[in-house]
């Protein structure tokens, strides 16, 4: 069976999951993201990736690709405990800005056409680990995942893709100079931000709502 963590706070304040199977239809999905810049984000949704791979999906919209990061479960309605815990530990990340290359085009799980990076990424494996660590020492810790596979998702088409060969292009490259934590509205493919963290290597980030 496949399953996620569902999270709830009890009456005494501890931090309970429950194990929920993942065809259940939520309406709300909590992760850590990065995303993309305007001035990358944008031309890479204009782009005629359809044609170019003999695919039929809708690229996604400039606003909605990102980097993600760490998912944080899919629920019926925002559970407001679980977001006051993530801005929390997204606070106390410390981390400078830091380059990211995309220079792969492929196909990867679920019907997804992505852009990946040859070398893997090195300084986002790097502040990944930065996160995890955190959130391994609060009560998020069962979300936490094993391996991190960095990519940006441009559009998805399950019967498509997988005959998709991957290749070399141009570098995508930009400087990261934030995070933040998103709401995903499923089946309503709209994104909210719960915060925002700055880079800037010391300890006072603030939230952005």
């Amino acid at each position: 069976m496949n399953e996620l963590p569902a999270f709830r706070i009890t009456e005494n304040g501890q931090a309970v999951f429950n194990w929920q199977e993942l065809d259940r239809r939520w309406n709300d999905r909590l992760f850590f993201a990065i995303l993309l810049e305007s001035t990358i984000a944008v031309p890479l949704a204009r782009r005629a990736w359809r044609r170019e791979s003999g695919l039929r999906g809708q690229v996604f919209p400039a606003e909605r690709l990102h980097i993600s990061l760490i998912g944080l479960g899919d629920y019926d309605g925002l559970p407001e405990e679980l977001v006051k815990i993530a801005r929390h530990v997204a606070s106390m990340v410390q981390a400078k800005p830091f380059e990211v290359s995309f220079d792969r085009l492929s196909a990867f799980g679920g019907g997804a056409l992505v852009l990946r990076g040859s070398d893997g990424v090195p300084p986002l494996q790097a502040f990944w680990r930065n996160l995890t660590a955190l959130i391994a020492d609060s009560p998020l810790k069962p979300f936490v995942g094993s391996s991190f596979e960095p990519h940006v998702t441009l559009l998805r088409d399950k019967l498509r893709v997988q005959r998709v060969r991957e290749r070399a292009i141009e570098p995508i490259s930009w400087t990261v100079r934030d995070f933040v934590l998103i709401r995903s509205l499923i089946r309503q493919g709209r994104y909210e931000e719960l915060g925002r963290w700055r880079l800037n290597g010391h300890d006072d980030s603030v939230a952005a709502m």
